[in-house]
C-alpha cells in the first residue's frame, strides 16, 4: 500500500502492550516507515510527561499529540498547539459533577502538571493511567481548583459518561474510556481527529493517504477521516465496525502485522 504517507498511532492499547512496552517488532515495523518517508505520528489520551517516557525509542515522530488532541507539539519546528477549557466551564463541570455524584475522584491536567482536592486510593491510580513510580497528583484546595483553566479533566466513579456529554456537550467533549470506568474531559474543539488533521495540513498530506491504528472511543473520530483506520483486535466493536481492517492485538504485535502486510 504505496499511497500510505503518515501513520498515527495510539498508545495504551494499541502501541503499547498490556505490560506498557513497546515490541521490538513493533517498533522496527514502526522505524522501517519512517525510514521510508512516512511521516509518524503519537496520538495519546496521555499528558507529555506520562507519554515521553514511553517514546524514548521515537524521536523520529516529530509530532506529538497529547491529552486526546488538546495539545499538539512539534519538535522540529518547536511549536506546539495548546486548547484548553476556560475556567468558568470547569467550575461548571465540577460543580455538576460534585452534585450528582459526590465520591467520584476529579483530577485536573493543566500545563503537564495533575492536580486533584483530595488525595486518591492507591487503587484508582491504574485506573487513571498512572503507573506506579509516576508522580502522584498534587491535592490542592478547591479554591485553587476554581483559579485553573485544565487541559483535561479526568474522573473516575461516575457511572454513565455518555450521561454526563449529554449535560456538558455544549461546552466539552466527554469521551468514556477503558470500558467507561475513565471519563476524560476536554474544550469542544479538542479531539485527536483535529489534531491530526492541523498536522496533516503542517506536512501537506491528505487525510485518505494516512492510516490509523486505535482500540478505544478517543479513537473513533480518527477512522472517520482516516484513509485506512486499523482496529485492535482489542478494540471497541464500534472501531472494528468502521475499520478497513482489523489487525492483532496489543499484546500479540498487532501494529507490526498490519504495517508488515500493508505497508513495508
Amino acid at each position: 500500500m504505496s499511497n500510505i504517507q503518515a501513520i498515527v498511532l495510539d498508545l495504551d492499547g494499541t502501541l503499547l502492550g498490556s505490560d506498557k512496552s513497546i515490541s521490538p517488532r513493533n517498533y522496527q515495523a514502526v522505524k522501517r516507515c519512517y525510514d521510508s518517508g512516512i511521516h509518524i505520528i503519537i496520538a495519546t489520551a496521555r499528558p507529555p510527561r506520562a507519554a515521553n517516557q514511553f517514546l524514548k525509542k521515537f524521536p523520529f515522530a516529530d509530532y506529538m499529540i497529547y491529552y486526546n488532541g488538546a495539545l499538539v507539539t512539534c519538535k522540529s519546528k518547536q511549536n506546539q498547539q495548546h486548547i484548553s477549557i476556560a475556567t468558568e466551564i470547569s467550575q461548571q463541570i465540577t460543580n455538576f459533577i460534585e452534585l450528582q455524584m459526590l465520591q467520584s475522584i476529579i483530577l485536573y491536567e493543566v500545563n503537564d502538571s495533575c492536580y486533584t482536592c483530595r488525595p486518591i486510593p492507591d487503587s484508582h491510580y491504574a485506573q487513571a493511567g498512572f503507573r506506579s513510580n509516576d508522580p502522584k497528583p498534587q491535592v490542592v484546595d478547591r479554591a485553587y481548583i476554581h483559579t485553573i483553566s485544565p487541559t483535561k479533566i479526568l474522573v473516575l466513579g461516575y457511572k454513565n459518561w455518555r450521561d454526563l456529554s449529554e449535560q456538558l456537550g455544549d461546552h466539552v467533549n466527554v469521551i468514556g474510556t477503558d470500558g467507561g470506568v475513565l471519563i476524560q474531559i476536554m474544550h469542544k474543539s479538542a479531539s485527536k481527529e483535529k489534531a491530526v488533521q492541523w498536522v496533516l495540513s503542517d506536512i501537506g498530506v491528505k487525510s485518505e493517504h494516512v492510516m490509523v491504528f486505535g482500540d478505544d472511543y478517543n479513537d473513533l473520530g480518527l477512522f472517520h477521516m482516516s484513509g485506512f483506520p486499523v482496529a485492535m483486535e482489542n478494540a471497541i466493536i464500534e472501531l472494528k465496525n468502521n475499520a478497513a481492517h482489523v489487525t492483532d492485538s496489543n499484546d500479540n504485535d498487532g501494529v507490526a502485522a498490519a504495517i508488515e502486510r500493508f505497508v513495508v
